[in-house]
């Protein structure tokens, strides 16, 4: 996972920036490798990637990785996730995959070691956050790969600040966070008060001065979504590792 001195209470992972980062797997969209699907992150791991995937809380309070609040986007069924049981969505399918939604042990167990795996814990205002953090914890047990949280949402952060801090944790920062003074006084003060071990800003909002500061104190700084190759350029010069869609990094 990394490394906490006690003493001084530094924390090393150096690992969290030493691969670009597959967004939802190194997934196609309208193929076996639709996003956030297993295939996607198998293709990942064989191209020598780490993987980021999003997971929610179905009502039964399985661990699913998927990106939207509601099946209809992504699936043949429809209604929202947090109001179904892990067994009733595996009746439907994800895009043109021809298979149902991967729950996250299932996505640690192809990965098996072989990839970091960040995975992004996605929330609403009604979201129990002790259920759903809780939940992830549980999926963590006994694995031993290099695994770190990210989320939007600070009282994730802050959960796992509390309750597994030998993860690292990073705070996702997008285009709300930044547009405002008010909310960039907000972020700040989050950012002091949760210590997160990295963030991962929307490629559009770089270079900013919060993340260069953030960046010339040593702390890694990811960036999202980067599609193509203007935008890798962009993310190469200002972060320290790209969390990346086809064709950017690939070339595909």
């Amino acid at each position: 996972m990394g490394q906490i001195d006690k003493a001084i209470g530094d924390r090393t992972f150096g690992w969290l920036t030493k691969k670009n980062i597959a967004h939802r797997g190194l997934h196609q969209a309208g193929t076996a490798r639709e996003e956030n699907t297993l295939a996607a992150v198998s293709a990942a791991i064989e191209a020598g990637f780490a993987v980021e995937v999003d997971v929610r809380a179905t009502v039964d309070g399985i661990i699913v990785a998927f990106h939207d609040e509601t099946l209809d986007r992504m699936t043949d069924g429809n209604g929202e996730v947090d109001k179904l049981g892990f067994a009733q969505m595996q009746k439907f399918l994800i895009g043109n995959s021809g298979k149902p939604m991967p729950s996250l042990p299932d996505v640690m167990e192809i990965v098996d070691t072989k990839a970091p795996i960040f995975v992004e814990i996605k929330t609403s205002k009604k979201t129990d956050i002790q259920v759903l953090c809780a939940g992830v914890r549980h999926c963590f047990e006994g694995y031993r790969g290099e695994i770190a949280v990210m989320s939007f949402d600070p009282r994730v952060i802050s959960w796992f600040k509390a309750y597994m801090p030998n993860y690292p944790r990073g705070l996702v920062v997008g285009r709300e966070s930044l547009l405002s003074w008010r909310n960039r006084t907000a972020l700040t003060l989050w950012l002091g008060r949760l210590k997160p071990d990295f963030l991962a800003c929307d490629i559009n909002l770089l270079p900013n001065g919060l993340c260069s500061r953030w960046r010339k104190r040593g702390k890694p700084l990811l960036t999202w979504t980067v599609k193509d190759k203007q935008l890798e350029k962009i993310a190469r010069d200002h972060a320290d590792a790209l969390i990346f869609e086809a064709p950017a990094v690939v070339g595909e």
